[in-house]
Formats: C-alpha cells, sequence, structure tokens
C-alpha cells in the first residue's frame, strides 16, 4: 500500500532511481503520509529511531560510511528543531543528508495551532537549499513538484551536504491506495564539473617558493591519494602535515602535529614557517598548528577542495575548486626544488618521537595510557570514531593501524551526536565499528543507545574521568572559582545502569593491567554489543598531558 498524496509518491519513485534508499524515521502524526508510503515500499530500507536529534545523527553516520545521501523525516514543529544540531554537523562537513519534514498547512502558522511553528526555511543558515512542496494536486502544481523534489536530490548529491524539503499536509493522513498514480523514468546521475584552467596556471608558480607545507585537514580515506602525497613527501622542499581523520598513513608524512609544533622563537620560525601553505580537506584539530601557521605571515595559501575554500589562516591567496586527486595528479609532474626545508622537519620528527617513546614507557594510569593501550589492542579490521573534546586530542598523539578508517564529527565540533554517529556508521558498514569517547559526550548522547539496530560487534569504549576534564587542559578555566562545577561539571556516574537497560555487555577497568586484561579480548565475536568502561577519576589526567608537552619541548 501507498500514501494516496501525489507528492508522497513522487518523493518514493524519485529517491531510489537517484540511489537513495536508506530512509530514518521518527514518529509522529503529521509524517504518517511519508512514513506509510516509505516503510511499505519494496526499494527502501527504514530505521524507525524515535529522538529526531539521535536519528538525524545516526542518519549522519550512515552517510559518512555510505558516502551518498540518506533520507531522515519527521512530524511537524519541535520535532523538525531537533535535527539542527546534525545538519549543521554535515553542512560543515560535507555529508549528504535529505531532511524531510512534514509540516501543517501554510495558512495554520502563528495561529496557535499544536505543533505548528515557523517551519520554512528553518535551517536557511546551514543547508545547501530549501524547498516547499505545494499541497495542490492540480496538473501544474504536480509538475513544479516533481522539478522541485529533482532539483533538491541532485543539489544534495553535487553538493555532498544537506538539503531539506518541507511538507505542508492537511488532513486525512493516512489515507492508501494499493496503485501508484505517478510514474517516473530513470533518472540520471548528476556529476559536479570542474575547470582545471582555472588552476592550471598555479602549476607554473609551485617553484617560485622555495618551502611547502601541505597541511591535509578530515578526509575520507583514499589509497590513490595517498599515494600521490607520498610522492609530494619525498621532496626536499615539501613537507606533509596530517591529522588521524585525514585517514593517512606513511612514513614520509607528519602525523602527530602537536607532538612536533611549539612555540618558536622568531628565529626558529623563520626556519620552519613554510613560504607555501597548501591545505587540503575540511576542519584540522590541532590548534597549535593554526597558532603557528596564523603567526607565520605565510607569502601564500592554496587551499584545494572541492567544495569550502576557508580563509583559517587568514592568508588564502588561491582557491582551488577540484577533487585534490586531479591537482596532484598535475603537480607532481613539476620537478623538486632543492632545499633542506624537509631535512629541519625530519630532525624534529626523530627528536619528537624518541622523547614521545620514552614518556609513554614510563607513563601511568590515565587518560593518555589507556589510549596508547586501546591503539596496542585495536584490530586493523575495526572502523574508529572518535569522539570530541579531550578524546580526539588524545587520539591525535598517537599512529592508528592503517587499516583503520577513522572519523569525528569535527564539521562543527560539537560533543552531541558522537555516539548516534557511531552507531549510524556501524549499521551502514560492511566492517565492525568502535567508539572512543569522553564521559560528558556518552551521557549526553545516552539516547544513541535506544536504537534496536545496534550490531552485536559494536563497541563502546568509555573514558570516565568524572566530569569535562578539557577544561583542566586548555588555558583559562583552571584560573577561575567555577572550574568544577560549572565547567568541569563534576560528576560521580557509571554507564552500568545504562548498559543494562539497552543490554550491552559491560565491564568497568580502573587500572593498567585490568584494562590491557580486558581488551585481548574485547573485539572477540559476541552475541550483543560491549561497553568498556575505563574508569580515571582518581588520576591527574590534565597534570600528565601538561608533563607529556613539557617533556617533548622543554623550555
Amino acid at each position: 500500500m501507498y500514501s494516496k498524496k501525489l507528492a508522497v509518491q513522487i518523493l518514493g519513485e524519485m529517491l531510489y532511481r537517484y540511489g537513495i534508499t536508506d530512509m530514518v524515521i521518527s514518529p509522529g502524526s503529521r509524517n504518517a503520509p511519508l512514513t506509510i508510503h516509505f516503510s511499505q515500499h519494496s526499494e527502501y530500507k527504514c530505521y524507525s529511531i524515535t529522538d529526531e536529534r539521535s536519528a538525524a545523527f545516526f542518519a549522519l553516520g550512515m552517510a559518512q560510511s555510505k558516502r551518498k545521501p540518506v533520507a531522515i523525516c519527521c512530524t511537524s514543529g519541535t520535532a523538525s528543531a531537533n535535527y539542527y544540531p546534525a545538519i549543521i554537523e554535515a553542512f560543515y562537513q560535507n555529508v549528504p543528508l535529505l531532511v524531510i519534514t512534514a509540516d501543517r498547512p501554510e495558512n495554520f502558522v502563528d495561529i496557535f495551532d499544536g505543533q505548528t511553528i515557523r517551519q520554512k526555511d528553518i535551517y536557511k543558515n546551514h543547508i545547501y537549499g530549501s524547498f516547499q512542496i505545494s499541497e495542490s494536486e492540480e496538473d501544474q502544481d504536480v509538475t513544479d513538484n516533481f522539478l522541485t523534489i529533482k532539483k533538491a536530490v541532485q543539489t544534495a548529491i553535487l553538493q555532498s551536504g544537506p538539503v531539506h524539503i518541507n511538507f505542508p499536509f492537511s488532513e486525512p493522513l493516512y489515507e492508501q491506495t494499493d496503485s501508484l498514480g505517478i510514474t517516473i523514468e530513470q533518472l540520471a546521475q548528476p556529476e559536479k564539473k570542474f575547470n582545471s584552467e582555472t588552476w592550471h596556471p598555479l602549476l607554473s608558480q609551485w617553484n617560485q617558493y622555495d618551502k611547502k607545507m601541505v597541511l591535509v585537514g578530515m578526509q575520507p580515506p583514499d589509497p590513490y591519494f595517498s599515494k600521490l602525497l607520498e610522492e609530494l613527501a619525498k621532496r626536499q622542499d615539501t613537507v606533509i602535515l596530517t591529522e588521524i581523520t585525514s585517514n593517512l598513513n606513511s612514513p614520509e608524512f607528519y602525523p602527530n602535529i602537536d607532538r612536533y609544533v611549539f612555540p618558536f622563537g622568531e628565529e626558529k620560525m623563520d626556519e620552519y614557517k613554510p613560504d607555501l601553505l597548501l591545505t587540503i580537506g575540511q576542519n584540522v584539530v590541532s590548534k597549535k598548528i593554526k597558532v603557528f601557521l596564523r603567526n607565520s605571515k605565510l607569502k601564500a595559501h592554496w587551499h584545494l577542495d572541492s567544495f569550502w575554500h576557508p580563509d583559517t589562516y587568514f592568508s588564502l591567496t588561491e582557491k582551488i575548486e577540484d577533487q585534490p586527486i586531479s591537482f596532484l595528479t598535475e603537480l607532481i609532474q613539476v620537478p623538486q626544488k632543492t632545499s633542506d626545508y624537509s631535512s629541519k622537519w625530519k630532525e624534529i620528527k626523530r627528536i619528537k618521537e624518541r622523547k614521545h617513546q620514552l614518556f609513554i614507557e614510563n607513563l601511568t594510569y590515565s587518560d593518555l595510557q589507556a589510549i596508547h593501550t586501546i591503539n596496542k589492542y585495536l584490530p586493523d579490521y575495526y572502523n574508529l570514531q572518535v569522539s570530541n573534546s579531550s578524546m580526539i586530542r588524545y587520539t591525535q598523539l598517537f599512529n592508528f593501524n592503517k587499516q583503520n578508517k577513522i572519523f569525528c564529527n569535527r564539521g562543527a565540533s560539537g560533543i552531541d551526536g558522537s555516539t548516534s554517529t557511531a552507531v549510524g556508521f556501524a549499521v551502514a558498514d560492511s566492517n565492525p565499528t568502535v567508539l572512543i569517547t569522553g564521559d560528558v559526550g556518552f551521557f549526553y548522547d545516552s539516547n544513541a543507545l535506544w536504537n534496536k539496530y545496534l550490531p552485536s560487534n559494536f563497541r563502546i569504549i568509555l573514558l570516565n574521568n568524572g566530569g569535562g576534564d578539557i577544561f583542566k587542559i586548555i588555558p583559562g578555566p583552571d584560573s577561575t572559582d567555577a572550574l568544577d562545577e560549572y565547567f568541569v561539571t563534576r560528576h560521580h556516574r557509571t554507564a552500568k545502569l545504562l548498559a543494562e537497560e539497552y543490554q550491552l555487555e559491560y565491564k568497568e577497568v580502573s587500572s593498567s593491567d585490568e584494562l590491557s586484561s580486558y581488551l585481548a579480548t574485547f573485539f572477540e565475536k559476541s552475541s550483543s554489543p560491549k561497553l568498556l568502561e575505563i574508569n580515571t577519576k582518581h588520576c591527574d589526567n590534565s597534570t600528565l598531558l601538561r608533563n607529556y608537552f613539557n617533556f617533548l619541548n622543554p623550555s
């Protein structure tokens, strides 16, 4: 059976022809025509998730894995507002979401009718397109709806980002039919076009600069992309800086930026700063590299990306809008230039890596040691999702297996949906997934576990240090009297009862030996998901981390 509403039928017949077959639905009455239609349509796989905020992040995780749009559908009113955090993250991360909201008839807005808000254009500041559907089923309006929905779907695909389609529905909402009143022919997949002529002249300018730095932000895994960068990294005049979310692994790269970058004096700044900075991809986690490059007074900064071209370092001179592989394939044909730039950075790397190993070898039980231990036991076939705040900063200090696909919601960098995103990724991906998370973000997003689709091989590693320890790490909050109550928000919670409620296999550890012992079997097959809680509340984690950086970079 199908919904009788023709606008819903158009949507249903169009999405799967564009390869969009996953629909995450949150319950409600106003979206009943959409729920009825998609849940009974043979072309779609539907997921029922009650909490709209969690549902949207769940879809975000699915889309991260599939690298194609996933649709979310909710009822009218505040339900649509709960989608907003995930839409913001998808917007800045360039993850394609098709946001489908049901609405009351347009003449019901602002007359105090239940669950009726100013819903049209609600996401306008963080969306690639807002589209309003007509309720009319006159021939011209049906044609217009077809064209509107087609444009919305193509925009989501071409921009690889969120798009909003708002459907006003008058009652009756539950009318069904056993035949479709709409037929659609096969639709061609849209392709984004680029013009290499716009950037080709830059190739001749590359060797005008003696010292080149390539800084790669958040990127999905791509072996050929990595291979091209390795070719550049072998040059005397070029260094390649990456992060774990760059999904790049090579001994030629500099993957642990915060180990190497520290406050240089003016003389050292001139030695290590680049003349030309080439940035690729999106958000970079390291604040240290941002400060270093913003203070470097760069001669030139080129940014290479298919979508975003932000002036992150206040020195942007060229925007290269293309697939990075296209540009790099041409760039590696340019001969290298004689320089001692790479050798200077190699020396820094050698010294810092040795110091890192010395410190870790003598490290006591703590958040930092726990991440080191997890890294030793993490199987190469597991995907890794990392929550924001202190967890992503700790993981940045280590080199994970090059087979691990690593993701973190660094678009807007909020803590609010990391667990839900990881669950969505785990459901969609062919390989199992583990989430490393801190306690505040985990408890904040605990509705992520209110989800019947949790795979049995899904793993959560919760580092519980009793609050938002990031506020004891960053400078400022510890100089106030409000630190524990208002910044750290100190607590004594554990995840034990949550694990019992949602039927997760649970274990709490409080020492290095316990951690190593349990991790030895943690990733083995099981009949239910597992949650490992690492209790570090009694550890002075922030002091240990400061000691770590002081050891690397003595003043």
